[in-house]
């Protein structure tokens, strides 16, 4: 049985400037799920030409836990979500770097055309998942391996990690 929050809603970025890098929307879907069985809700944000992709992510889940608000909110209102959120979840776009810069609890999920050593979101709130398949980096960003490094990424894991690196910092104090 689910426990119900009245906590903001996780902030969703499944999208960045190149499709290669961005998280399967299958697997943001399986996020979501973990999350609301936790009682959680969600917010999908992103651009207004993003919103039909969002839609295809929000299609299945219930329209007052998880909504898309791409092209629909003012920079001050995302600004808003963003500092109300229990965390943020992103791909390694903008929008993961302006959480973390603000220091919020980040969970940046990378792929395997850039290196995250060098492209992580600085912050001492961020959690950054990579795979690097042995193709890795990309090349040309064109990958020959079914999206190996992103697709494989665990939703249910990478759920998990966000959730114990948030419980452990409470428990330090930190």
């Amino acid at each position: 049985m689910s426990k119900m929050t009245l906590e903001a809603p996780i902030v969703l970025a499944p999208f960045a400037n190149e499709r290669i890098r961005e998280w399967p929307i299958e697997n943001f879907q399986a996020f979501i799920e973990c999350g609301l069985q936790d009682g959680r809700n969600f917010v999908i944000s992103g651009t207004r030409p993003q919103r039909v992709r969002a839609n295809v992510i929000c299609r299945s889940f219930p329209a007052h836990r998880v909504q898309n608000i791409c092209g629909t909110t003012t920079w001050s209102e995302m600004q808003s979500f963003l500092h109300d959120a229990p965390f943020v979840v992103a791909n390694n776009s903008g929008m993961a770097h302006l959480a973390a810069s603000r220091d919020l609890w980040v969970l940046c999920v990378f792929g395997g055309a850039h290196s995250y050593r060098e492209w992580f979101p600085r912050g001492r709130r961020v959690v950054t998942l990579a795979r690097r398949p042995i193709c890795a980096p990309c090349a040309n960003n064109i990958c020959h391996n079914n999206y190996d490094c992103m697709a494989n990424l665990s939703a249910e894991f990478a759920y998990n990690e966000i959730i114990c690196a948030i419980s452990d910092s409470k428990k330090s104090g930190s």
